[in-house]
């Protein structure tokens, strides 16, 4: 059946090449279409139209073929399809019922040829002509997108990997740029940040210049949490700070490390002792302000503690310090260079429960005027009292250093010189430091503190202790007593004694 075959190819054929011929030549003008053209129409009777699709004299003068090909049955009315040049007995006749009519439809010889023949080259060649090259090339070939476009991200790659708007770009979004040009522009280019027509992501809204990188910060005004408002320069993101040089334009200059790393502010302070040319006052009603700060700091501390307030920073010199302090709250105390001298027969500092921070501070005692204890750090029965010490110098005063009975403690880099003797109520004598006895919990620790030339033992415990980098020497014997558990590094460096 190999001419049944043939005939069912070529109508397939046709099925598939006419409609795509119809789409391609669809939207010519109906002003240029004249009788004599077959592109979109049918040819007179008589007519058939011809390879360059014009309607040319019928050979057989336009007679249905007869044959196997003669007629298609519809209706009672035979509808002829013509192969130009092909025999008449190499197309069987096909039956297709219904009730229409089917126009002539006309196949050139040059496709029928095409169709016999086997696939390849030679079917392109047959089948081309000035009229089908549209369809030759719409059916057997893929036009390649010009230089820098495209459809698909697909088609783009190297330094423009993406496909927007039919364009090769280099990003999308700015999560495909990064260095030191993080954005991505609105033509989507990547670019730095200094040269970018958008801002910096939240993340990183600071724009460093230099680098052309977004950044957290570039400055301390770009930091708004309070535990972090230090911009740090070589990884331009915000930390905490680390000590009061960095806090130099903030409330009253205090950086609290030694809790949260913020830089403590106006309304959390009160202030003793002048600052420029402000003049203190115990009485006035804005006494303890940065404007008016106490004159005495047992005012300044009591006021904090009533207040709520949990920093009180002292400046210059100070006759008389404050004692007898019970803490309901941490409380942190502050000198600016600060030196705190010891009323006649009075300790220079006295707490008896809670938790105290003295960072900054001397207690200077005198020997003329009688003084008692440098720091006594006892807490009162059933009591907890944590004393922390950081930076701090205990000199002169006849009563001893540092008292501890039932303290916890944490005191490190600080001097303790030229104190006592003075004696415990027990009865024990001691120069430096004394501890007396030792809390339920908390830390009992020395850190990198110096104990010299005390008129007693440097250092004396009633039982065993932590201890750093102590320096213990010139104290009248011994300078540490072994039952601290404390040894001594001898030799004043950067990990043995106050820095």
């Amino acid at each position: 059946m190999r001419g049944g075959t043939k005939v069912l190819a070529r109508f397939r054929v046709a099925a598939i090449a006419l409609p795509l011929v119809s789409m391609l030549l669809s939207g010519c003008d109906d002003t240029r279409r004249d009788p004599q053209s077959c592109h979109t129409h049918t040819c007179d009777p008589g007519y058939v139209c011809n390879k360059s699709y014009r309607c040319v004299a019928a050979p057989d003068g336009g007679a249905a073929d007869t044959g196997s090909d003669a007629s298609l049955g519809l209706d009672g009315a035979p509808t002829s399809v013509s192969l130009d040049g092909a025999p008449p007995s190499d197309v069987p006749m096909v039956e297709v019922g219904g009730g229409d009519t089917f126009a002539p439809v006309v196949i050139d010889a040059a496709l029928e040829t095409a169709i016999d023949a086997p696939p390849g080259p030679a079917l392109d060649a047959e089948i081309d002509s000035a009229a089908d090259v549209p369809l030759d090339l719409a059916i057997d070939t893929r036009v390649p997108d010009a230089a820098g476009t495209c459809s698909s991200d697909g088609d783009c790659a190297g330094q423009t990997p993406f496909c927007v708007e039919w364009r090769c770009v280099a990003c999308k979004t700015s999560g495909e740029c990064q260095g030191g040009a993080p954005i991505c522009s609105s033509s989507h280019a990547c670019v730095s940040c200094a040269l970018a027509d958008a801002g910096c992501p939240a993340t990183t809204p600071a724009c460093q210049a230099d680098s052309g990188r977004c950044v957290e910060c570039v400055s301390n005004d770009g930091c708004g949490v309070a535990t972090k408002p230090i911009c740090d320069s070589a990884s331009y993101t915000c930390v905490s700070c680390t000590s009061d040089d960095q806090c130099a334009a903030v409330g009253p200059s205090v950086c609290m490390f030694h809790l949260d790393g913020r830089c403590a502010a106006d309304a959390e302070t009160i202030y003793v002792g002048p600052r420029g040319s402000a003049t203190c006052s115990d009485t006035a009603t804005s006494a303890g302000s940065a404007q008016t700060p106490y004159c005495t700091a047992q005012k300044g501390v009591l006021a904090a503690r009533a207040k709520g307030r949990p920093l009180v920073v002292l400046a210059g010199a100070r006759a008389g310090g404050f004692t007898g302090i019970a803490l309901t709250a941490p409380l942190t105390v502050v000198g600016k260079d600060a030196i705190i001298t010891p009323a006649d027969f009075s300790d220079g500092i006295g707490i008896t429960s809670g938790e105290i921070y003295l960072r900054g501070l001397s207690v200077a005692g005198s020997a003329a005027g009688q003084t008692g204890i440098g720091i006594n750090a006892q807490a009162t029965a059933g009591a907890t009292l944590i004393l922390h010490m950081d930076g701090c110098a205990v000199t002169g005063n006849p009563g001893g250093g540092i008292l501890l009975g039932g303290a916890a403690f944490d005191i490190r880099n600080t001097r303790v010189d030229g104190n006592g003797p003075g004696q415990t109520s027990g009865g024990a004598t001691f120069g430096g430091i004394r501890v007396d006895s030792l809390p339920a919990s908390g830390p009992t620790s020395l850190k990198l503190v110096t104990i010299e030339s005390n008129l007693a033992p440097g250092l004396s415990c009633a039982a065993s202790i932590s201890g750093t980098g102590v320096l213990a020497s010139g104290n009248f014997v011994p300078d540490i007593t072994t039952s601290c558990g404390v040894g001594n590094c001898a030799t004043a460096s950067p990990t043995c004694g106050a820095q």
